[in-house]
């Protein structure tokens, strides 16, 4: 356990497999998603309606910085942004706040990880990323289709946008992973992973919960059609044990 951290936090449980920290850049998302169990966590009622950056943000971040630069230089380990919050949802474009984050991070050469539906609105750190060898990052992809996206994830960018921006990770050097999570249809799943694994380094995989009409689903069955798939392919993943411990 770390202690004397001011805004980056240990996550508990499931979120753990994640990263071993994590940071929320933002109280609330405007993308909407049903499947976002975060207005529940911090019992917000208008979580997704409005979203604000957290209070004293960069100020307990440089403080943070510092500590685990001054702490942990040999463990050094990687940071999620974010778990809560998306850090390139549209306020990020007026106040610039990821970016700053990322900067500071950089500039005490701490390790951390980018995971976002922000499509478009992502590129603008591109430059940062690519010339940082101590990142990567990862967009969350549940489907194929965008009649499902409209319905799942009715105000992220679509699909195609998010795929072309990991593409154009790929293309600048940045390690790229993807987030098959929640998965709610298997089949697009398996298809998104056979469409993107040319440019997407590594994948993590977890199932819809919380739903339970989705249960009754032959997830062990998808667990092991993925998994298989990727030792075809050849590629790096993580199943999270929502699928593994069925």
């Amino acid at each position: 356990m770390i202690e004397g951290l001011k805004i980056i936090y240990e996550p508990k449980g499931r979120a753990r497999e994640y990263a071993p920290l994590a940071l929320n850049i933002y109280t609330g998302c405007t993308h909407g998603c049903k499947y976002c169990y975060c207005a529940k966590m911090w019992k917000s009622d208008d979580f997704y309606k409005n979203a604000k950056p957290r209070k004293d943000l960069m100020k307990n971040v440089k403080a943070d910085s510092v500590f685990l630069a001054d702490k942990f230089v040999d463990k050094n380990p990687e940071i999620l942004l974010s778990f809560s919050g998306d850090v390139y949802q549209p306020l990020e474009q007026k106040l610039r706040l990821t970016r700053q984050v990322i900067e500071t991070f950089i500039q005490h050469n701490l390790r951390f990880t980018i995971l976002t539906k922000g499509g478009p609105v992502a590129q603008a750190d591109f430059d940062l990323l690519a010339d940082y060898p101590n990142c990567s990052f990862g967009t969350t992809l549940c489907f194929i289709y965008q009649d499902y996206a409209d319905k799942w994830e009715p105000f992220s960018p679509t699909i195609k946008e998010r795929a072309q921006v990991i593409k154009k990770a790929y293309a600048l050097g940045i390690k790229t992973w993807v987030s098959l999570e929640p998965v709610i249809d298997p089949k697009q799943a398996i298809r998104i992973v056979e469409v993107l694994h040319p440019i997407v380094a590594h994948w993590k995989v977890g199932k819809i919960n919380h739903f339970p009409e989705y249960e009754n689903l032959d997830w062990v069955s998808f667990r092991e059609e993925i998994r298989g798939l990727f030792d075809r392919i050849g590629t790096s993943y993580y199943i999270k044990k929502s699928l593994t411990e069925l």
